[in-house]
């Protein structure tokens, strides 16, 4: 992708795009770590000559009401050029703790992408919006713990954040991600420039290998995950 020295690139949505991220002006950190921050890189150093900027507004833990509350703030005052979303699936999540109804909850993510959007493309008019496919694989044996992810174990260890989601939660939010799926490309096919289909390469993927090494609690993305994602994303935007 070219970018001209007043373009900004901002990556919105939950913890796998602020991967951690720095509030302060540690440029080590600032990105977060994950697919944004190797899109951000890959992009940065091929434009270095007009030296564009790169945001990253993802919060863990977001729903898209929640990112869609601070919106103002994090994308319309930035006035940024290119925007993408990867959001959904703390939705799904959400609307099991909350004893929705999945396509309640489903309708309601697609409510606030909708309203997300709509208010970016009158807000700036000649903005590129990239929207991202969310996914979930569930993993049944919570027995596994870290055995086969990429990484050698660590000194701590928390345990995998899905390790307390019954079957019944599972289940639930196989539903609900099965109708977030059908309305994250409805929105995508009105409001976004690009659409970034990610389960079907995820899957793929997990298919060659393991669910852990690929998605280490089924919401998250290993280095391995992540990197699939900036694959797709730079594929689909490559002419944007």
């Amino acid at each position: 992708m070219k970018l001209n020295s007043d373009d900004i690139v901002l990556f919105s949505g939950d913890s796998i795009t602020d991967g951690n991220r720095g509030h302060s002006m540690d440029c080590n950190h600032i990105m977060g770590h994950g697919y944004q921050f190797t899109i951000s890189s890959k992009l940065a150093l091929e434009n270095s000559a007009t030296m564009p900027k790169f945001y990253n507004k993802g919060y863990s833990g977001a729903r898209m009401c929640d990112l869609l509350a601070k919106w103002q703030e994090d994308v319309l005052d930035i006035n940024p050029t290119v925007l993408s979303v990867l959001a959904g699936t703390n939705d799904g999540l959400s609307g099991f703790v909350n004893n929705l109804d999945p396509e309640v909850a489903a309708r309601n993510y697609k409510t606030n992408l909708t309203e997300a959007l709509k208010v970016t493309c009158e807000y700036i008019p000649d903005i590129k919006i990239v929207v991202c496919q969310p996914f979930y694989f569930p993993i049944y044996d919570k027995t596994t713990s870290f055995d086969f992810v990429p990484h050698p174990y660590c000194e701590e260890n928390h345990g995998r954040p899905d390790r307390d989601e019954t079957k019944e939660c599972i289940e639930y939010r196989l539903k609900a991600m099965d109708l977030i799926y059908k309305y994250t490309e409805q929105v995508a096919d009105e409001y976004a420039d690009v659409y970034v289909p990610l389960y079907d390469r995820l899957a793929k993927e997990i298919e060659k290998s393991r669910t852990e090494y690929i998605m280490w609690d089924g919401t998250h993305p290993t280095i391995a995950g992540h990197e699939v994602i900036a694959q797709e994303w730079l594929k689909a935007t490559e002419k944007l």
